[in-house]
């Protein structure tokens, strides 16, 4: 979510009651917020920092399925019937501070409050329309272009081309390359790739993406992506 999103839902009356009525935690970098299997009990709203939502996949293997910023929602499954259990783990990647929201308190705001629902669906819709893109054109992509896919998406998703000196992300290259279905190795000659082609400066840890750069479509290849 952009800065200004969050800062539009900060202003919404909707939010300030919740954020009266939801619980201050604070999540250092790399601390575990929920445990896949564990039972759910609250909805979580992130007010700074951000988080990575990981599974274990059918090799026993951890399987990056997103990263969350400021003024996302997580934990929400438990919301819905037939959920005994967190469907995934949920981590901090940087030092963060978030509002927990027991389930009870947030169905019982959302009667005077509807549209904190639709904050909610709207916020899966745009997971599951991410998640569907990737699957769609990942497996007709190189490496490269899978990397360049990922950090558009997550460019788009903290500010977009609204900053003219370009968006600025802390991501992992072992995170990228879980988000992209490549190597830690794969992911770091893919950026440097996308440094040359001055798509995106490398700053340390940090990846700054050219708002130029995201005009420019993911080219389509054919079968021999790597």
């Amino acid at each position: 979510m952009s800065a200004t999103d969050f800062d539009r839902l900060s202003r919404d009356a909707a939010f300030q009651e919740m954020f009266r009525h939801g619980h201050r935690r604070h999540a250092d970098k790399g601390q575990v917020i929920l445990t896949e299997g564990d039972a759910p009990r609250s909805l979580y709203f992130i007010m700074s920092g951000s988080v990575a939502v990981q599974l274990l996949n059918w090799h026993g293997d951890e399987a990056l399925l997103a990263l969350m910023h400021a003024g996302d929602f997580f934990g929400e499954m438990g919301l819905f019937p037939g959920q005994g259990a967190r469907s995934a783990t949920v981590r901090a990647t940087a030092e963060s501070n978030l509002l927990e929201i027991p389930y009870p308190t947030f169905i019982e705001l959302t009667r005077k409050h509807p549209n904190l629902w639709l904050e909610l669906a709207g916020q899966l819709a745009r997971r599951l329309r991410s998640v569907n893109r990737r699957m769609a054109e990942m497996p007709k992509l190189q490496a490269k272009d899978r990397i360049w896919l990922v950090v558009a998406e997550l460019a788009e998703q903290v500010g977009g081309t609204k900053d003219p000196d370009g968006v600025p992300l802390r991501v992992r290259r072992e995170d990228l390359g879980k988000l992209a279905a490549c190597s830690r190795e794969a992911a770091g000659l893919a950026l440097q790739d996308l440094a040359d082609e001055g798509r995106v400066t490398l700053r340390g840890q940090t990846i700054v993406v050219l708002p130029r750069a995201l005009e420019t479509p993911v080219p389509q290849r054919g079968p021999q992506a790597a």
